[in-house]
């Protein structure tokens, strides 16, 4: 029997939209990417997202057959994830993958394997070179605003032309 993988969704979720090759990563490409990976090393994974349970299309999109896919809510997934670690029989074939710190530390004390998710990312793309770097990162802001614009949004949100517009007056309309 392989190893038993339990993913942190929405940590490699932030993660692969950071650092994987491809753009636009939603929760849909991710559950494929890891169907895939699941499939090619006989892993049996449980991938762990916060919130509540998808439903209708969405949900039967997210729930392939080769993974388990759990929601958190009421709980978080962090919280899930530490009680599978702990209910885990044989902590030796388990392996955990998130970035997370506590996570990491309810592995590490039960001798769990643990992988971060930038280093699992590697693994969904093994066609990647190690030495390619990783897709640039959009910003998060734009650069190129036109100046007509900049004034639009000044004049809409409040602001003076000597004081910097920093997008929290926004909160006061």
């Amino acid at each position: 029997m392989g190893e038993h993988v339990i993913i942190d969704g929405n940590n490699l979720l932030h993660a692969m939209r950071e650092h994987a090759p491809i753009a636009a990563v939603g929760r849909e490409t991710m559950v494929r990417l890891i169907e895939r990976w699941s499939r090619n090393t006989g892993s049996m994974v449980t991938l762990v997202f916060d919130g509540p349970a998808a439903s209708g299309g969405l949900r039967e999109q997210l729930s392939p057959d080769a993974l388990t896919v759990l929601f958190s809510a009421p709980a978080t997934a962090d919280d899930l994830i530490v009680a599978a670690i702990g209910d885990e029989k044989d902590p030796t074939r388990l392996r955990v993958v998130t970035s997370d710190t506590a996570i990491r530390h309810a592995a590490g004390y039960r001798k769990c394997r643990c992988t971060d998710s930038a280093s699992f990312i590697g693994e969904l793309f093994p066609d990647q070179s190690p030495g390619e770097a990783p897709r640039p990162r959009s910003p998060e802001k734009p650069t190129d605003v036109a100046s007509e614009d900049a004034e639009w949004w000044k004049n809409t949100f409040g602001g003076t032309s000597n004081e910097p517009f920093d997008g929290f007056d926004a909160m006061l309309h």
